[in-house]
């Protein structure tokens, strides 16, 4: 089912039911929130309107050392879940990936996702957007793991490929860019199991400026999330929403 909300103003989503994860909640233990970036800015940087909220029971994850890696950063949010308690995983993007992943791993300790504009390809094949998209973007990470191909040829590579300018940098900060974004898996390759689908809680927002992005919440609504449409804002829908009531939703 989709919501709508009109316009692109912040907006409080409208309450509803969401679709219930089969395995029982105990309403005693302590749920914590944990917040995950995309492939961009990262930790507290990501995700300023909700910082500015203040709630001391938000985890924002920083990017690790190694780079973003959806296996790597699902064993991360398992791992930062004290023992008895259970989480809610808000992710943005390519961070979705390692959100998904966590929540099949450790379906009775993740009670559920909060994905904006979520990159799950795994979960969106044979869905035309999504087919097209992974086409267009494969040889970009072919050429990821060219030697030939220098960190200021990927870089515009990447950024002609997504639609966006060669980030302004200098010499060596570009060069630690591009080589981060060389290490990224795939987000057609990212070790989601589809016949897993998402097996807790899950809402999804996005904009409806790409269809792309609307071909992955369709998708995951036919596994049984529910997708919330906030017109107008943009690929960070985040920063024009109450992130609260969406939490409250699959808790």
């Amino acid at each position: 089912m989709d919501l709508r909300v009109p316009g692109g103003s912040p907006a409080t989503p409208k309450r509803v039911a969401v679709c219930a994860s089969s395995l029982p909640r105990d309403t005693m233990r302590v749920v914590r929130t944990l917040f995950l970036h995309g492939a961009g800015r990262s930790g507290t940087a990501a995700w300023p309107h909700q910082v500015a909220l203040g709630c001391d029971e938000w985890t924002f994850l920083d990017r690790d050392e190694a780079g973003d890696d959806p296996q790597r950063d699902a064993q991360r949010i398992v791992d930062v879940v004290p023992h008895g308690e259970e989480c809610v995983v808000v992710a943005h993007s390519y961070g979705a990936n390692a959100a998904v992943l966590a929540s099949q791993r450790c379906p009775e300790l993740v009670r559920g996702l909060v994905l904006f504009e979520p990159a799950c390809f795994d979960l969106a094949r044979g869905w035309a957007n999504v087919e097209a998209e992974i086409a267009r973007m494969a040889p970009v990470f072919m050429a990821a793991t060219d030697p030939s191909v220098t960190d200021l040829e990927f870089s515009a590579l990447f950024a002609a490929t997504s639609g966006l300018a060669v980030p302004s940098l200098a010499a060596g900060e570009l060069a630690l860019q591009a080589a981060r974004l060389r290490t990224l898996a795939s987000p057609w390759n990212t070790g989601i199991d589809p016949s897993l689908g998402v097996p807790v809680r899950c809402v999804v927002v996005t904009s409806a400026s790409s269809a792309l992005y609307e071909d992955v919440a369709e998708a995951l609504v036919v596994l049984g999330a529910q997708h919330l449409i906030l017109p107008g804002s943009g690929h960070r829908p985040q920063d024009g929403v109450d992130v609260t009531a969406l939490i409250e939703q699959v808790c």
